[in-house]
């Protein structure tokens, strides 16, 4: 049985990983503030095979401080120990154009400046530990980085992403505005926590880098007006139109061709259960 220690469970990464992963052949190690497991009270590791990163705290000083503890942590700890960290995809920045964001596109922080203070100190966040990760490639650790993008799934309603509030306007029949020309594609936990296992199992000390999520664009105003008439509801309002488009979708070819994943959940179909 393999052992995986997943840093940061409580979100909905976390939460998703711990549902798919009890149901294959796995211990699982979980380590979150808002357990009595918190990483700040632990003096040795246990023994793993895998470790996904996914701690999200909003507050640049403390995520490096928790890295720091982290990799103190890993000083006495076997290198043949798997790594994988959470990124995201809003360390590109916003994009204003219809283009997918590539793995080689460049990141700095001259363009998430760009972003309003939530989404900007998130990506600056992301920024500073994608580079903590790559230094622990170069001392020998294997380590691989993922740009995780939009996700949906069982836990998603307990999270306030776009959506998420989609969902619950539809279900409480209240109005919801979004400004048009919004892009989004939706990738499902499921198909979430299968790349997530191939890729830390590829992680190397070259410390590759992968965009997560779909690349199947969606214009969430039709998905609204598609919606709406299917459960006969008009609850949103419509913004005038916008002459910048919000487009936030991957090019994924990267994972497809190197690691030969794919996404195997239809998003209409799934997102009609999660309504119902």
């Amino acid at each position: 049985m393999k052992k995986i220690i997943i840093v940061g469970s409580s979100g909905f990464v976390g939460k998703s990983l711990n549902n798919f992963l009890s149901k294959k052949n796995y211990k699982i190690i979980n380590f979150s503030r808002s357990s009595k497991k918190d990483i700040l009270k632990v003096k040795k590791l246990p023994k793993s095979d895998y470790i996904i990163y996914c701690v999200k705290t909003n507050d640049i000083k403390k995520s490096l401080y928790l890295f720091k503890y982290f990799k103190n942590l890993l000083k006495n700890y076997s290198k043949k120990i798997k790594i994988l960290f959470f990124s995201s995809g809003s360390v590109y920045g916003p994009r204003f154009q219809i283009k997918k964001f590539k793995e080689t596109d460049k990141v700095s922080l001259k363009k998430i400046n760009n972003f309003s203070n939530y989404k900007k100190n998130y990506a600056k966040e992301k920024i500073y530990l994608e580079k903590e990760f790559i230094k622990l490639s170069k001392e020998g650790f294997k380590v691989s980085i993922v740009r995780g993008f939009a996700f949906y799934g069982k836990y998603i309603l307990k999270y306030n992403y776009l959506i998420s509030e989609i969902i619950k306007a539809i279900k409480t029949k209240r109005k919801l505005s979004i400004q048009s020309g919004t892009f989004r594609s939706y990738m499902h936990a499921n198909d979430m926590c299968k790349w997530l296992i191939k890729i830390v199992k590829n992680s190397s000390k070259d410390c590759p880098i992968y965009n997560l999520g779909s690349d199947k664009k969606i214009d969430l105003h039709k998905l609204i007006k598609f919606l709406n008439k299917k459960y006969k509801s008009k609850i949103f309002i419509k913004n005038k139109e916008n002459k910048k488009v919000d487009f936030y979708i991957p090019s994924i070819n990267l994972a497809k061709s190197r690691l030969k994943l794919k996404n195997t959940i239809k998003f209409k179909n799934a997102i009609n259960s999660l309504l119902k």
